[in-house]
């Protein structure tokens, strides 16, 4: 008789122990996926300002468009618009992508595997951007010259001393932007590769 109490005990703890190492593993995920988001959320708050910045950047340039009276400030203006568009587009839905990874629907391998596949688009999107900007700094400095200051930058002024002033400052901005991107990415990655110890 005793020996069939013990065998039911035993039982029950084992269920128990499953029950608990089911709810451990649930909240250690959830707190995997937490942790990977605030991580995510690092790069996502940055680059919904600076969409915000491009947006407005655009509604100026649009709203003024017609201070832009020659054909090369046309296209200036157009070209700096169409990369003030593209580019926050781009970048918010990389970041989307490496978000929306579900670390409690996946196993391990698919969640790196997607996560890869995310910080890869991401990655190509900052350094579209890092050539995206340097052009949009060639364009949007003769338009703003003209919509705020009224002149041509290309028969007043030696437009180029304003471009060697502005790259040097553009590269370092740029290089320090990227690498703090890619620490948070190298730190999101770890949080996933930490569900594999």
């Amino acid at each position: 008789m005793e020996l069939e109490k013990m065998k039911t005990l035993w039982e029950e703890m084992s269920i128990e122990i499953d029950k608990q190492k089911k709810l451990t593993d649930s909240l250690i995920i959830k707190m995997t996926q937490t942790n990977y988001r605030n991580k995510v959320n690092k790069i996502l708050i940055p680059e919904a300002i600076g969409a915000l910045v491009c947006f407005a950047g655009i509604m100026f340039i649009v709203i003024n468009f017609q201070k832009l009276n020659t054909w090369y400030l046309l296209v200036c203006g157009i070209v700096a618009a169409l990369i003030l568009f593209i580019l926050p587009i781009l970048s918010i839905k990389a970041i989307r992508y490496m978000r929306s990874i579900n670390i409690s629907a996946n196993n391990y391998k698919q969640s790196l595997l997607e996560y890869s596949k995310g910080k890869l688009q991401f990655v190509f999107v900052q350094k579209l951007s890092f050539y995206l900007g340097a052009i949009l700094m060639l364009v949007v400095l003769p338009v703003m010259g003209r919509i705020i200051g009224g002149m041509d930058f290309f028969r007043e002024t030696r437009i180029w001393y304003w471009y060697a002033i502005g790259f040097p400052f553009f590269y370092w901005f740029a290089k320090w932007v990227f690498k703090s991107y890619d620490k948070s990415t190298t730190d999101a990655e770890n949080i996933l590769k930490e569900l594999d110890a």
